[in-house]
């Protein structure tokens, strides 16, 4: 025999954290912290937008993730090209407050160009804005 279910009536708006970033920020190889995230976020959107080309010699790639998994959202990224990439999301649960990182790899030379946008859309489970009566 079926239980009951009874609907949830909680509701919380979609969370969306971005930042720029230029190469001054950042360290060829060396994980570098972008967004913070609560327990119990899951990231369910997201994105890179290139603003401006990086101009290593042969090559400027980038992954995101985290310190348990670096290229959870995005395994690798052409920094040389504009455009917009977008995150891949897992379902992933953090269980508590997370930093999403970027990794960026110079190809050599003295880069002196670059930009780009991370952005991460989020809910937070167990969290209730508002009800719906």
């Amino acid at each position: 025999m079926a239980t009951a279910l009874k609907l949830a009536s909680g509701r919380q708006e979609p969370i969306l954290s971005y930042i720029d970033v230029v190469l001054a920020n950042l360290a060829t190889t060396v994980a570098k912290s972008l967004i913070e995230v609560p327990a119990g976020a899951v990231i369910t959107k997201g994105g890179v937008t290139v603003t401006e080309v990086f101009n290593s010699t042969t090559s400027d790639v980038a992954e995101f993730g985290d310190a348990a998994d670096p290229n959870r959202y995005l395994t690798t990224i052409d920094l040389q090209s504009l455009g917009v990439t977008a995150l891949v999301p897992t379902g992933y649960v953090y269980t508590a407050p997370t930093k999403i990182d970027v990794v960026w790899t110079s190809g050599g030379g003295v880069p002196t160009t670059g930009k780009f946008r991370l952005w991460v859309l989020y809910y937070v489970t167990g969290r209730e804005d508002f009800t719906q009566g």
